[in-house]
């Protein structure tokens, strides 16, 4: 692990978008996240990382942010989880905020990243680790948890299935996209998996925040939902396998948060997924709350729901 010279301090977009978050989920003095970078294989990784006054608690959590976000973004959730004491990690993923992907990325590169964080952290000390994913950061968690046993619970927002037709639909900008681009991605990888778009031309960028005001700084936002993505990253995303189906997941909790209004990834296109898991399962519907979880009071539902099941958790530990 290493500082840098980069840092979120030289980007003003952040700071301008903490200003829609509820002030007691805001980044301030008191409550500021460390900022390093980790050298995994090719990349440089930046991450955020909350640190409690004082480390008591036998949980540590990763942050799993999704398409078109950043580490930084979920600073709400971050910073609820800090003042609840608990240790949180918020990663870039490759293509994403301030790390530097050396090469295309595929999905599986963001997997493979979670898992080695999921073991670098298991190493330092004896805590649990709980993945909390929202977005896509949802289903990439509990991709991480079928293959890593070190993965104690997971805490996610979708478990959108991006091998459905229909999921795929409602990912997209528009249907026609939605329904052409599995095949047409496929056929022509030799050719397209090292193109960049823009994001925001290829899902529902308009939708990850009801705020209308908020989605567009959002979208300006270059390290974030105004950056570019490789079509081999949505090429592989749409075909990710999970390598346990979800009626044989057994392995760990599930909190599942569905903020009310989300007009990306509504509670019907989890759901088929949701119920079929085989676990100690929860959902909790999260009021007033677009694709990305920051309006009352649906923020301090989710800020409650963890904490009550983060304390049920370190019973078992």
């Amino acid at each position: 692990m290493k500082k840098s010279e980069d840092s979120y301090l030289n980007y003003r977009e952040w700071r301008e978008l903490e200003a829609y978050f509820p002030e007691d989920y805001r980044i301030n003095d008191e409550f500021f996240p460390d900022e390093y970078f980790l050298k995994w294989n090719d990349s440089n990784i930046h991450i955020d990382h909350y640190f409690p006054k004082k480390i008591n608690e036998k949980i540590k959590l990763i942050l799993v942010h999704g398409g078109g976000g950043n580490g930084r973004l979920l600073s709400p959730i971050g910073i609820a989880l800090l003042k609840l004491g608990f240790e949180c990690i918020a990663p870039d993923l490759p293509g994403f905020g301030l790390s530097r992907e050396s090469s295309p990325t595929s999905y599986s590169t963001w997997v493979s990243l979670i898992n080695h964080l999921v073991d670098l952290e298991s190493q330092k000390d004896s805590r649990k680790i709980v993945l909390c994913g929202i977005s896509l950061g949802g289903m990439l968690s509990y991709h991480v948890a079928c293959q890593n046993k070190s993965v104690f619970a997971i805490m996610v927002s979708s478990l959108a299935d991006t091998r459905t037709l229909a999921v795929q639909q409602q990912l997209s900008k528009n249907k026609l996209i939605g329904k052409l681009s599995p095949s047409f991605l496929n056929f022509s990888k030799s050719i397209t998996d090292s193109i960049k778009v823009p994001i925001k031309h290829t899902t529902k960028m308009w939708a990850m925040a009801n705020n209308p005001s908020f989605v567009k700084k959002l979208k300006q936002d270059k390290i974030g939902s105004g950056s570019w993505v490789y079509l081999k990253f949505l090429r592989t995303l749409l075909h990710a396998q999970p390598a346990v189906e979800p009626e044989d997941f057994d392995h760990c909790s599930v909190l599942f948060f569905q903020p009310e209004k989300d007009n990306i990834i509504p509670w019907e296109i989890s759901a088929p997924f949701y119920e079929k898991l085989n676990c100690d399962k929860k959902v909790v519907f999260l009021k007033g709350c677009g694709h990305i979880p920051m309006e009352e009071p649906g923020i301090n539902q989710l800020k409650e729901a963890a904490k009550l099941f983060l304390n049920q958790l370190q019973k078992r530990v």
